[in-house]
């Protein structure tokens, strides 16, 4: 059974603008232009795992498990790339290790994990509001592979976390009487959001803000018309609280 506080007036402000202020959420560090001008869509963007030394991975799990969860994640991250370039951008297709992309009409995206952190799931899901939050920062280039030697059209960073929302404990801090009937506070919603986020979590969201970079750099060259183009998150934008 889920428990509801009601939020006075005077404290909902507040309150929101600390709820927008560190919701959790994936955002373009920078984007840098390379020495490519692409044409037009590419056939197909091929899509190599990304890199992911060990040491980048600050994960409470050791040895076979840490590299299982590392080759997962790698493999995760290309399907999410694959899915959404191909919806939003060009067909996408993984490229298999050691396999050399094709010369022609084609993109390549490669790129690295740089920091990893997953931080601590109870604090997460108890505290919140940062403590336990998870960090995952990466590097991806789009190449272009119609030259005899591939020419870099966009680098990509991204830097972001999971779990910086207020947890179960904050949910249950005093609160002014009831004011307000249509504001509420879900006890069993706030806990539950930190348990759920987590790595998986920023990967997600860290394709998706790739494959937004490069839908807008898209558009920017006339390559996607501007009403089907996305638009990435820049660092320090305020995310919408729904």
């Amino acid at each position: 059974m889920k428990t509801y506080f009601f939020l006075d007036s005077r404290f909902l402000l507040p309150l929101l603008l600390f709820l927008l202020s560190s919701c959790a959420s994936v955002s373009i560090k920078n984007t840098s232009l390379g020495e490519g001008t692409p044409q037009r869509l590419p056939d197909c963007i091929y899509v190599e795992k990304f890199n992911a030394p060990l040491l980048y991975f600050h994960v409470s799990r050791k040895g076979k498990d840490l590299q299982k969860l590392v080759d997962q994640e790698k493999l995760h991250l290309a399907e999410d790339l694959i899915v959404r370039l191909t919806k939003h951008v060009a067909p996408a297709k993984l490229l298999a290790p050691g396999e050399t992309p094709p010369q022609g009409n084609y993109w390549l995206i490669r790129g690295s994990f740089e920091v990893v952190n997953g931080g601590n799931r109870l604090l997460r899901a108890g505290i919140g509001c940062g403590l336990g939050k998870t960090t995952m920062e990466t590097t991806a280039q789009l190449l272009d592979l119609s030259k005899t030697y591939p020419e870099v059209l966009l680098t990509i960073t991204t830097t972001g976390g999971s779990g910086i929302l207020p947890g179960a404990a904050a949910a249950f801090a005093p609160i002014a009487p009831l004011t307000l009937p249509t504001t509420l506070v879900n006890v069993g919603g706030s806990s539950a959001g930190g348990l759920g986020s987590g790595v998986s979590m920023d990967r997600r969201r860290t394709a998706r803000e790739i494959v937004a970079a490069i839908s807008e750099y898209s558009v920017q060259h006339g390559l996607i018309v501007k009403s089907r183009g996305l638009h990435p998150k820049p660092l320090g934008e305020i995310p919408p609280l729904f």
